[in-house]
């Protein structure tokens, strides 16, 4: 490629053959429609897909130039954003922005949302979707908490898959050495903004529908892989950057633009008695185990939960959720060995800590429902006050 590259979109893939096509035809009209003036560059980063996703990618006409690739490494995200990262610094990018390409909901808007702030001076743009009070079940329950609590930021959705990075942030994120090569892949770059002082904004991109969203009706088919491998990269992380997440952390509230008109989410129907029924089986499997890392006062807490009668009855308060967190952070610090064992605990009690949240706002309306969320993030700044410093 003879000249620089102003604006490179990546595009990451696996068996997404139903949607490519579209997904980089919006990405070719919001480049065009927003950016005119500037050369651009499409990225098709391909998961070794095994259908036809990379025969439609190559297929799909555009004015842009575009390049089909295969991920560098083995199978996942991360390795996928890698990939785009890599050739966007070969080419010289100023801007570069991500999409998945299994979205259903993507608009020129937002390529213009993602890509206009970084060509302005900022290094990051986070998206902001308006979701369903029952959507987004690892973001509401611990990386958004636990995010704001150790770091500052007020970046909401801080795992939310589309993202515009500055070439410095590229950069910097290409020679980290924690640089995660599956789902771990959000969190990460949100962190390594907050903890190198980046210049962040959020994006409100309206309603994200995407193909995968199917797989998380079975909890184990893409949502419990996704909680080990965003919670294995948050324990990282925060031990990497412990001299800035146990010192004084300065509330930094993050500005917020994009799309004002935005549709009513689709309801997310919550299976509270399967969470319930899960956090039962696993936490009574956990404690047969030796390495289970919970003070005495805590198990005695949680064996009182398990034992609870039914839905009704199903209390898991936000600050035993918080201090566990924090008992596993203390712990992952002395025990880097035990990282899976951490991860397995973790998990069983998130469904515990899910459930009790999807009871507490049953009937309340998403306003009411995110002062409950808001309210975590207070639990985890008082318990990190005291656990982690």
């Amino acid at each position: 490629m003879k000249d620089k590259v102003n604006i490179v979109v990546g595009i990451c893939t696996k068996n997404v053959e139903d949607t490519i096509e579209g997904v980089i035809k919006v990405v070719d009209r919001g480049l065009n429609d927003y950016f005119p003036e500037k050369k651009s560059l499409i990225i098709v980063s391909d998961g070794f897909s095994k259908d036809r996703t990379k025969e439609r990618a190559n297929k799909t006409v555009t004015r842009t130039e575009k390049l089909v690739l295969d991920q560098v490494g083995k199978i996942g995200k991360g390795n996928g954003v890698k990939t785009i990262f890599i050739k966007a610094e070969e080419v010289g990018a100023e801007a570069v922005a991500l999409v998945d390409g299994d979205l259903t909901s993507i608009i020129p808007e937002w390529i213009k949302h993602l890509v206009q702030p970084i060509l302005a001076g900022h290094d990051l743009v986070a998206p902001f979707y308006a979701r369903h009070k029952y959507d987004g079940v690892i973001t509401n329950n611990l990386a958004y908490p636990l995010t704001r609590a150790l770091y500052g930021i007020s970046i909401r959705q801080p795992i939310g898959g589309e993202y515009g990075l500055s070439a410095k942030m590229v950069k910097k994120v290409l020679v980290h050495p924690l640089f995660p090569a599956e789902f771990g892949i959000d969190i990460f770059i949100t962190t390594v903004a907050a903890c190198e002082d980046m210049k962040m904004i959020e994006a409100k991109l309206g309603i994200k529908s995407h193909d995968s969203t199917k797989d998380y009706k079975d909890p184990k088919v893409l949502l419990f892989p996704m909680f080990n491998q965003v919670t294995g990269s948050i324990l990282d992380l925060t031990i990497f950057y412990k001299d800035f997440s146990k010192g004084k952390v300065v509330n930094k509230n993050i500005d917020r633009i994009g799309i004002e008109e935005v549709e009513t989410p689709e309801e997310v129907v919550m299976n509270i008695s399967g969470y319930i029924n899960d956090f039962k089986s696993g936490y009574k499997e956990t404690t047969k185990k030796k390495n289970i890392f919970l003070p005495a006062e805590i198990i005695s807490s949680l064996d009182k939960i398990s034992k609870s009668s039914g839905v009704e009855d199903f209390n898991f308060p936000i600050d035993l959720w918080a201090q566990i967190v924090y008992h596993g952070l203390n712990y992952y610090e002395q025990r880097r060995d035990r990282k899976e064992g951490i991860l397995e605990i973790l998990r069983i009690l998130w469904q515990g800590r899910i459930a009790s949240f999807a009871i507490e706002t049953k009937n309340l309306d998403a306003e009411q429902s995110e002062e409950v969320i808001q309210n975590q993030v207070e639990v985890f700044r008082g318990c990190k006050e005291k656990m982690w410093k």
